[in-house]
């Protein structure tokens, strides 16, 4: 795998809601990569020596990749300033300078019969990558190892589990998330994005658009939120009962079956207790893997 620190040149930077910042720069040709890996990066704006790590949010089969940043500090707020001002000036872009890939947490999703990827906050990101990647092979009907990387057989069955306040904090994941929905012929995602604003703030109008969401869903096969055939969950997702239910009555043949979580600590350590008290149990093993951001 390359790993070189190159100078680059930035394309496109666009200003998101929720103060995320979408870099995309011109792939170099020696720049390799898988699906769910992180680099670092420098501003040439911002002085040359300070590295920073984001996850990258493009798919290898992509020609350009892509940041979705969060302005959560001193660098990241000035770097939103940065290409916010550029854009209005509509002058040329600052250079950034890229370190990397790294990472290699969340590369083994395709090894298991059934995986399930469990995303929080900006903890999202990595499973952009992988979401964008599976759409791909999907259309190519490439497939998978489940086992070994050179023994080819089919694409595992894949659980995106999204955790957030609102979906308006990430509506660009939503792009996502329809364009895979738009290319999995084979059903072989299953998304369900739980909704924790209205969870907290459960009174008649949260009643009533609960209601009205699962009227919709039902009429027209796509969430009234989202516009998304994925399920949407008013509060936090139970992750024991959910678990249980994959080993025991959607896949019972499955020997194990691969989770991957990455968010707030919170959320990892209730994923980390479900899979503990199910591997105590007769059936497949959980094999968690988690990155706290």
């Amino acid at each position: 795998m390359s790993r070189k620190k190159l100078d680059i040149a930035v394309i496109k930077a666009e200003l998101l809601p929720s103060d995320i910042t979408n870099l995309e720069f011109k792939r170099p040709s020696n720049f390799e990569y898988k699906a769910g890996q992180w680099c670092r990066i420098a501003c040439h704006s911002l002085g040359h020596g300070e590295y920073h790590p984001f996850t990258l949010t493009s798919a290898p089969h992509e020609d350009n990749l892509s940041l979705h940043i969060r302005a959560v500090g001193p660098w990241t707020i000035n770097l939103r300033h940065i290409y916010e001002r550029a854009n209005l000036e509509r002058s040329g872009y600052p250079q950034l300078y890229v370190d990397g890939p790294f990472g290699e947490g969340h590369q083994d999703w395709y090894r298991y019969e059934v995986s399930v990827l469990v995303g929080g906050g900006i903890g999202v990101t990595p499973f952009a990558s992988i979401l964008k990647d599976i759409a791909h092979k999907g259309t190519l009907k490439s497939t998978f190892s489940c086992k070994k990387v050179s023994e080819f057989t089919n694409m595992p069955e894949v659980y995106f589990l999204w955790v957030t306040r609102s979906q308006k904090h990430f509506e660009w994941l939503t792009d996502i998330i329809r364009e895979v929905e738009e290319k999995d012929s084979n059903d072989l995602v299953s998304v369900h994005i739980f909704v924790t604003q209205f969870y907290r703030e459960f009174d008649l109008r949260t009643t009533m658009l609960y209601i009205c969401e699962r009227h919709f869903q039902k009429m027209s096969g796509k969430s009234l939120l989202t516009g998304l055939r994925s399920t949407t969950h008013f509060g936090r997702p139970d992750f024991l009962p959910f678990l249980e239910s994959l080993s025991t009555t959607t896949h019972p043949w499955a020997s194990k079956i691969g989770v991957f979580s990455c968010g707030p600590p919170s959320m990892t350590k209730g994923v980390e207790s479900a899979c503990t008290e199910l591997n105590k149990t007769e059936g497949a093993a959980f094999i968690h893997h988690f990155e706290n951001f």
